[in-house]
């Protein structure tokens, strides 16, 4: 339990109101939990046990009646022991959003969130998987988190100057080198760049196979004004307008390999972040979802047939694989990635909606919903229609926490739970969870 403490400043200040705070566990969302005569106060860049001077995000004022305030650790009067020196300095006060847990020692970092998840999943009510085994995991070969990073978004101010946004800003900051970024993406040097006018953002890829990818994107942004600068090498360029995409240099699509698989994916679209995440979880799937041979199954939230292709080789070609995805083109690139198993078909649409005209049910589903999770309807639909097993792959702990009592009200026990630090220096959390008729 933190202490209360007293203000450095009773007045407000031209960056926000002062406050001299202890601190106390973490919260979900990668900040401490401190109290302010009463008033829980929500700190980044601080840890555990640490005693710091905090600037207000929130006017004490407008927000007099608000149950919690914002605020952001400007100086440590007392370090806490899981605090070490910043592994990106552009991140710290006032900087870079997306690495809010630089300063902390990452076993640190992980022994913190998997207390996060841990509480979660008490306070959802969870009971049928002893929660206390819930540890998050280094993925594997990962020994500091660095340049681990195959997917960054960064933003562009309207004088064309990229970096990125702010922690709870739309101000564009200077991101540097940005040390969690594949070595590849670090090469393009786009904070050195000057991006064109329109331009409002630009996605770096470094996928497994094949050149980086760099994708201009703004509503208005005119394709024949991009320069292609030497610095980026021989990567493939797009331009994303309010039109759709237009390959400059390639054809829109980078190449990612799982196994002896190769699958195609759009420059914008979506694959896992971590440079071993898609073959760390695909090998899990493999190991937990055990689809009968000849059996069926159904792969919900598909993307581009990534489990789609671990739940085939399980039913092998008497079996059937459904992948479910509601964006066209990734449902289109599925079939294409996926065109050697005729087990395997695809459908367009979304996944409640499918799940619900469905008649008859299913042997086995892996599904990987969104940040916002399965939801009541979907886990209400799956408790009835699955015969053996739901491997649920989730990036965010407080809806699958969630979900889980939603599953455990519906009948179903989790026999299997892990969880993986697959966002270094960050609060995120991917995790598989294994869930069978109780």
């Amino acid at each position: 339990m933190s202490m209360e403490a007293e203000p450095m400043s009773s007045t407000p200040t031209a960056g926000g109101r002062l406050l001299t705070l202890t601190i106390g566990p973490p919260a979900a969302g990668g900040t401490f939990v401190a109290r302010h005569e009463g008033r829980v106060v929500f700190v980044r860049g601080t840890a555990p046990g640490e005693t710091v001077t905090a600037r207000l995000l929130d006017d004490p004022e407008k927000q007099a009646d608000a149950r919690f305030w914002r605020a952001e650790a400007i100086d440590v009067l007392e370090a806490g022991v899981d605090r070490v020196p910043t592994i990106w300095e552009e991140s710290s006060v006032d900087g870079v959003g997306g690495a809010e847990w630089a300063h902390i020692a990452l076993p640190a970092q992980r022994r913190i969130a998997s207390e996060v998840m841990q509480e979660l999943l008490r306070r959802a009510g969870v009971t049928s998987y002893p929660i206390e085994q819930v540890q998050v995991e280094p993925a594997p070969h990962d020994l500091d988190g660095l340049g681990s990073r195959t997917r960054v978004r960064f933003a562009v101010d309207d004088e064309g100057r990229v970096g990125m946004r702010g922690w709870r800003s739309h101000d564009v900051r200077d991101a540097g080198e940005n040390p969690l970024a594949s070595p590849e993406i670090r090469d393009l040097r786009l904070g050195e760049w000057t991006a064109p006018e329109g331009t409002e953002a630009i996605d770096a890829v470094a996928p497994s196979a094949g050149p980086a990818s760099v994708v201009l994107i703004g509503r208005d942004l005119d394709p024949a004004s991009v320069v292609i600068p030497e610095s980026w090498g021989d990567a493939d360029v797009s331009v994303r307008t309010g039109r759709g995409l237009v390959p400059l240099r390639g054809d829109g699509l980078v190449h990612e390999r799982v196994g002896e698989r190769l699958f195609s994916v759009s420059a914008t679209g979506f694959w896992q972040g971590h440079r071993r995440a898609a073959e760390l979880l695909s090998e899990v799937v493999e190991r937990t979802l055990k689809a009968p041979h000849g059996g069926s199954a159904w792969d919900l939230y598909g993307g581009v047939g990534l489990f789609a292709a671990t739940a085939a080789q399980q039913v092998g070609h008497e079996g059937t694989v459904i992948t479910v995805e509601g964006n066209r083109r990734a449902s289109q690139l599925a079939a294409e990635n996926l065109e050697d198993l005729p087990q395997v078909s695809t459908a367009t649409a979304d996944v409640v909606d499918w799940v619900r005209a469905r008649r008859g049910g299913v042997d086995v589903v892996v599904l990987d919903p969104p940040r916002s999770g399965a939801g009541a309807e979907l886990i209400g639909l799956l408790a009835k229609s699955v015969r053996q097993r739901i491997v649920y792959v989730s990036c965010e702990p407080s809806t699958l926490a969630r979900d889980l009592a939603l599953a455990e009200k519906a009948g179903w026990k989790i026999v299997d739970l892990r969880a993986f630090d697959l966002f270094p220096h960050t609060h995120h959390v991917e995790s598989v969870t294994v869930l069978e008729r109780a």
